[in-house]
């Protein structure tokens, strides 16, 4: 935003926010303040079509990108089955979601799930969730999923937030690009941590 003057020193692999400097202050300047409410109505309006857009274009352009993917590891066939960018994901969460507590003979439907979410969204995930058996997960490992899940930490919202952050800041592109998949793995860091917690209490 022009006027706010923010150093940014975040190392590669820190999720933790950085601390500004308490001696540097900063000063909302309008470069071209609005002088009445109906002007500011417009300007606002026609800020806000130019946000939209650029976020409906990222969501667009990254599930395209998740789709041809997927179409393109599908000519990799494993064990007879598609390879997609959820199975993948699938075989990393395994491990994570046996830490939190689900079972390791239930980790496999668990992980595809987590898979799912985090490739699309936890949508696709709940209804997958709702679709299977009742012996592929346990009441206390359905309690953990539904926590683990809940999170917007998938594709599609981090072109949503690229494109609403990039719109708003565009001097900060280069910042809010390279710390967005930093975000998708903490989102998912929590919502984990959430899960583990109530797989502790139930």
């Amino acid at each position: 935003m022009p006027g706010v003057p923010i150093a940014v020193r975040v190392s590669i692999f820190d999720l933790v926010p950085f601390k500004p400097d308490p001696e540097e202050t900063g000063h909302l300047v309008m470069d071209d303040p609005p002088g009445s409410t109906m002007e500011a109505i417009v300007h606002g309006t026609s800020l806000g079509i130019g946000i939209i857009a650029n976020i409906l274009a990222m969501l667009v352009v990254l599930i395209a990108l998740v789709t041809l993917v997927n179409l393109a590891l599908g000519l990799l066939p494993l064990d007879g089955e598609a390879i997609t960018l959820q199975r993948l994901f699938a075989y990393l969460f395994r491990p994570a979601l046996w830490l939190i507590g689900v079972p390791w003979e239930e980790t496999a439907a668990a992980s595809t799930l987590m898979g799912t979410k985090t490739v699309l969204n936890e949508f696709v995930a709940y209804l997958h969730m709702a679709a299977l058996p009742p012996e592929a997960l346990s009441p206390r490992s359905r309690l953990i999923m539904t926590y683990a899940m809940c999170g917007f930490a998938n594709f599609g919202s981090l072109g949503i937030m690229m494109g609403a952050m990039s719109a708003m800041a565009p001097e900060r592109r280069s910042d809010i690009v390279t710390l967005a998949p930093r975000s998708l793995l903490s989102g998912t860091l929590a919502t984990l941590m959430s899960g583990a917690m109530v797989g502790m209490l139930a």
